[in-house]
């Protein structure tokens, strides 16, 4: 969950929903949960994110503040549910040049989350799509990477 305070209070109770409804089975809107491990308890630590898809890969995207981040980090794998349906992925985080592009893609992809994502990725209110590109020192992004072998999750 995001850390900055100068987001809307409800979103914090929305993702509680998003979590409780793809625990039940049904998904809704384009958000897919994102489960990795907890880098000091080691427990399953499931966030809403929206996938981004460009040239073939999937990639996932996060303000400096997100705190699955340092999650992500430690684990480097996890996986990607959509209701039901489970997808163990490895990450591989993008360096600095390689994230503008990406995060273009997530402004053209997701209309609906502009307006958070732009306080998440610190863009202004107004955000472009180069402005999301252009916040991309801010960001974190990382590529989906799928795991033919779930043991190695």
């Amino acid at each position: 969950m995001p850390q900055d305070t100068n987001l809307p209070p409800w979103l914090k109770h929305a993702n509680r929903m998003m979590l409780l409804l793809h625990n039940a089975g049904v998904a809704i809107g384009p958000p897919h949960i994102l489960v990795v491990p907890g880098r000091t308890s080691g427990e399953p630590r499931p966030t809403p994110v929206s996938i981004v898809s460009l040239d073939g890969d999937r990639y996932v995207v996060a303000g400096r503040r997100m705190s699955w981040v340092k999650n992500v980090r430690a684990a480097r794998a996890g996986s990607i549910q959509r209701g039901r349906r489970r997808e163990p992925v490895r990450f591989t985080e993008m360096e600095p040049h390689e994230r503008g592009p990406v995060l273009r893609a997530y402004w053209h992809q997701h209309s609906q989350g502009r307006k958070i994502a732009a306080q998440i990725f610190e863009a202004g209110p107004d955000a472009s799509a180069d402005d999301f590109a252009e916040a991309a020192p801010r960001c974190a992004v990382f590529r989906l990477d799928p795991v033919t072998d779930e043991r190695a999750a």
